[in-house]
């Protein structure tokens, strides 16, 4: 059995924060002393710089009472984080966590300095290159902000640890795994090893901050907050998505992390072996959150047809519109495959162009665009698969 505590939360004043933290720490049998004298990672959601109000990372707010509760109780807060495409220290100024980190004193860890993790329990990745501060802290704090994805359904407690992941490294990822189930398997075997593969075991907690969420074409700039007004806690982050997906009344069976998180020996079986303390969760189900609309290939367990026609012909494809586009070119710079290249001539659209052929569906231009600028469009022929 594993317990995780789900708690109602309509705002993030500090006092309030505080108060429902301590609470859910308490519901999952989290004794406070464990932090005196430790190195304490708080590892939140930055994507990318953007407004707290948009939902895109986790709020400020939230960070700031964690690291609160951690310093009061003897302990030693640590930012780690790797933003998918600008500097930590250009999202750090860029958002509210710059004021947090300056009035808290918080040491922002350099994610350029990584190590080497090792886990032969991985079902396919035994290597994986990390920020070497998760090597250096005792306790791992995971600070997740549940939102909507494209390509994976949901990012939350299970996904938020791909940050540890350097930099652009994280969009290679999606050229050598474009199948989600295959970069789901990494996400877990990440997650494998930061239970079992460290030489001296840490202890790691999964706080989210569910109280503005982000529904819709999560998990960027393309989703929209929603207030789900739950913060939810547990030391195992796939029953910690459980208790997520179900509030958010969104398909277990389409959170494809979930499900092949049941399959793993370090993770929970079922949605059967969750107990949950706090307030009853059915109470808190919500009935209009908005999921990704996704793709043929999102969501699914396995599919056969995988090659670049198959995917230019019938799969959503992501396009750059023109009254919104800044031409910044972020897009271009995160894009896995190289399929963006920027604009050829004066009379073309004032938009980065895609090859489409080369394209993996990966939807990284999506989540980074700071403008919203790209919205996804049918394939040519998608309309013969709903026949």
């Amino acid at each position: 059995m594993s317990t995780v505590s789900v708690l109602k939360c309509t705002e993030y004043s500090n006092d309030i924060l505080k108060q429902k933290i301590l609470e859910s720490l308490n519901n999952i049998d989290f004794d406070l002393s464990q932090f005196r004298g430790k190195r304490v990672v708080l590892k939140p959601n930055l994507l990318l710089p953007s407004k707290t109000e948009r939902a895109i990372i986790t709020h400020p707010e939230f960070f700031r009472a964690v690291a609160q509760i951690v310093k009061k109780n003897g302990g030693k807060p640590v930012l780690v984080e790797s933003p998918a495409v600008h500097s930590l220290a250009r999202t750090i100024q860029k958002t509210d966590y710059a004021e947090v980190v300056q009035t808290e004193r918080i040491e922002v860890a350099d994610p350029a300095v990584t190590e080497t993790l090792l886990f032969e329990g991985s079902k396919s990745f035994k290597n994986f290159e990390i920020s070497k501060a998760f090597f250096d802290a005792d306790i791992i704090i995971n600070l997740p902000k549940f939102k909507t994805h494209g390509l994976t359904y949901i990012t939350g407690a299970v996904k938020n640890y791909f940050g540890a992941i350097p930099g652009l490294q994280k969009s290679k990822m999606h050229i050598k795994l474009p199948a989600p189930l295959d970069f789901t398997e990494f996400l877990l075997d990440l997650y494998g090893a930061m239970l079992k593969g460290f030489e001296k075991p840490k202890t790691i907690l999964n706080l989210m901050d569910a109280i503005v969420a982000q529904e819709g074409e999560g998990p960027g700039t393309g989703g929209k907050p929603f207030p789900l007004n739950l913060i939810i806690a547990g030391q195992d982050a796939v029953a910690v998505d459980v208790a997520a997906v179900t509030a958010a009344g969104l398909d277990i069976e389409k959170a494809i992390s979930i499900i092949e998180g049941f399959t793993r020996d370090f993770c929970i079986q079922s949605e059967n072996q969750i107990k949950f303390k706090g307030d009853k969760i059915k109470k808190l189900i919500v009935t209009n959150f908005s999921p990704s609309k996704g793709t043929i290939l999102s969501n699914m367990v396995r599919w056969p047809v995988t090659s670049k026609t198959f995917r230019n012909l019938f799969i959503d494809r992501p396009v750059p519109f023109e009254e919104k586009c800044t031409l910044c070119y972020q897009c271009r710079e995160i894009c896995p495959a190289g399929a963006i290249s920027r604009q050829k001539s004066k009379g073309d659209k004032k938009v980065p162009v895609y090859n489409y052929k080369e394209c993996i569906r990966c939807y990284c231009c999506m989540e980074i665009c700071p403008e919203a600028a790209i919205q996804k469009t049918n394939g040519r022929l998608q309309w013969m698969l709903r026949l």
